[in-house]
C-alpha cells in the first residue's frame, strides 16, 4: 500500500480517528486532574578542603573535595536529613516521604553541589529547600570534624539560597496533553486502518467486480458530469449482448436504485425509438407518486384498468411511464402471474424498448419472476454502502435466472443547503427533476 492508499483510509475512517484521539485526550486530561499540583526550589552549596597556601595544596584539595561530592550527594537524601528537616519544620510526613522529594546532583569535574525539593506550595518549597541545606551543612560539620573544637577538614558553602518559584513545576499539562495526542492519533490510525481491512463494503468496481460472475455494464457516478455519457456506454452495451427489446433493471443492494432505470429509458429514447418504463417496484421506491394519473400498474393487474389508460407521457424525455399505482399484498403475486407476463408481452410490440424496474432481490421476489420475461437483466449495486456478503447472498437468491451484467452505481456527495431551506420527500420530486438532477434527494 501507498500513501494514497493511507489517506483514502483516513478519508473513509476520519471518524474512528477522531474518536480515539478525543478518548485519549480526555483519559490525558483525567489522569491529570489527580496529579498535585507541585513546586520546586533549589539552592546550590560549594564544597571546599582546608589546606594549605601553595599551589600544589590547593591542587590536591580541589581532588579531595570531587572525591568528597560524590558521597555528599548520598548524605544531602539520607534519612538522617530527612529526619531532621521533619523535626526542624514539624512536618506531617514519613522520612521515606521526605526522602523522596530531595534531589541532589552535582555537575561533573565540579565540587558544587544542588538540591531540589518539591512542595505542594512555592512558600513550602523555599523552607523546605532551606531546611535541607541547613541540616545537610550540619550533618558536614559534624562527620568532617575529627577533633572537638577544631575546624572540619571539609566545608559546605551556600552559593545560592532557595528562593520562592515563580510558578508550578508540575504536572506537565503540555507534555502529558501532547503525548496523549500522539498516542491517540496512532492508536486512533491504527483501529481506522484494521477496521477498512477488516470492512466489507465494496467501495470501487475492482471490489465489485471481484464478487460478481457477470461483467460490469457501467460505472455510473450520480451527479458527474460523466453520468450521462457512462449510461449511453451502458446502453450501447446491452445492445451489443443482443436483444433488447425489454431489459429488467433490479438492485443487489438492500434499496432500489430508480435513477438509473430512468436514465436508461431515456437513452434508448434519445436513439428516437418508442420507450416505455414500466414501475413494478413493490418496495415503493420506484417512479414517484406524483406521476401516476391513471390507476397504475397495481390497477391493470387487478384488471380494474386497462392498460392504455394506465399509462402517462414523460413529455420532456419522450418515454412513457406506467407507474406501479396504489399496490397491495396482492400486486407481488400478480407480478408472478400470466396477467403481468401479458401486459410486458403487449408493452413489447407496442414499443421498442420497454424497462421494468424491479424491487430489490433481497427485499422481495418480484424480480426473479419478471426476469424470465424479459431480454435482459441488469443489478444495480450501491457503492459504499453494500457489503460483499450481501451481493453474494442476492446473487445466490436470484438463482439461476439470467443477469446480464451489472452496473456500479455511486451517489453523489450531497450538501450546500440553504440554511432554514426543507427538504422535499423523495416521492414529491418528479421524475424529470430527478434525472436532471442525476441525484437522489436526500431525505
Amino acid at each position: 500500500m501507498g500513501l494514497i492508499d493511507y489517506w483514502h483510509i483516513a478519508r473513509r475512517r476520519w471518524v474512528i480517528i477522531v474518536v480515539v484521539v478525543v478518548l485519549c485526550l480526555g483519559a490525558s486530561a483525567g489522569y491529570l486532574s489527580t496529579l498535585p499540583t507541585t513546586y520546586t526550589a533549589s539552592s546550590s552549596l560549594y564544597v571546599s578542603m582546608a589546606t594549605g597556601t601553595s599551589v600544589n595544596d590547593s591542587y590536591q584539595g580541589g581532588l579531595a573535595a570531587q572525591q568528597r561530592v560524590r558521597s555528599y550527594l548520598d548524605l544531602a537524601t539520607s534519612a538522617t536529613v530527612a529526619k531532621r528537616v521533619i523535626d526542624d519544620l514539624g512536618l506531617k510526613m514519613s522520612v521515606g516521604e521526605v526522602q523522596s522529594k530531595i534531589k541532589a546532583f552535582s555537575p561533573p569535574a565540579t565540587t558544587n553541589i544542588v538540591v531540589t525539593v518539591q512542595a505542594s506550595s512555592a512558600e513550602g518549597a523555599r523552607d523546605f529547600a532551606n531546611s535541607v541545606m541547613a541540616q545537610f551543612r550540619r550533618l558536614i560539620d559534624e562527620l568532617e570534624t575529627i577533633e572537638r573544637g577544631a575546624a572540619p577538614a571539609a566545608r559546605v558553602t551556600v552559593v545560592d539560597r532557595a528562593e520562592a518559584p515563580a510558578g508550578p513545576s508540575g504536572p506537565q499539562y503540555t507534555r502529558i496533553l501532547a503525548l496523549g495526542l500522539l498516542a491517540g492519533l496512532a492508536l486512533g490510525c491504527a483501529a481506522a486502518y484494521l477496521r477498512d481491512r477488516t470492512d466489507r463494503t465494496l467501495r470501487t468496481s475492482n471490489d465489485l467486480e471481484a464478487v460478481l460472475p457477470v461483467p460490469i455494464l457501467g460505472i455510473i457516478d450520480a451527479g458527474r458530469p460523466g453520468a450521462p455519457d457512462e449510461t449511453r456506454r451502458l446502453r450501447t452495451r446491452l445492445l451489443r449482448e443482443g436483444e433488447a427489446g425489454s431489459v429488467l433493471v433490479t438492485s443487489l443492494s438492500s434499496r432500489s436504485e430508480p435513477e438509473v432505470a430512468a436514465a436508461l429509458a431515456k437513452s434508448f429514447a434519445d436513439m428516437g425509438g418508442s420507450v416505455v418504463l414500466i414501475d413494478a417496484d413493490t418496495s415503493g421506491a420506484g417512479t414517484p407518486a406524483a406521476a401516476n394519473s391513471g390507476g397504475g400498474l397495481a390497477a391493470v393487474l387487478r384488471d380494474t384498468v386497462p392498460v392504455h389508460e394506465a399509462l402517462t407521457e414523460w413529455d420532456e424525455t419522450g418515454v412513457t411511464v406506467l407507474p406501479l399505482g396504489d399496490s397491495d399484498d396482492k400486486t407481488s403475486d400478480l407480478l408472478a402471474s400470466d396477467r403481468f407476463s401479458a401486459v410486458v408481452a403487449k408493452l413489447t410490440t407496442d414499443y421498442d424498448h420497454v424497462v421494468v424496474q424491479a424491487a430489490p432481490v433481497a427485499h422481495a421476489a418480484d424480480a426473479i419472476a419478471v426476469a424470465p420475461l424479459c431480454d435482459q437483466a441488469i443489478a444495480v449495486v450501491l457503492l459504499g454502502r453494500t457489503r460483499a456478503p450481501q451481493v453474494r447472498g442476492a446473487l445466490a437468491t436470484f438463482g439461476d435466472n439470467k443477469l446480464t451484467g451489472a452496473v456500479a452505481y455511486s451517489e453523489p456527495v450531497t450538501g450546500g443547503r440553504r440554511p432554514g431551506e426543507r427538504l422535499r420527500p423523495r416521492g414529491r420530486l418528479r421524475l424529470g427533476e430527478r434525472l436532471r438532477l442525476g441525484r437522489r434527494p436526500r431525505r
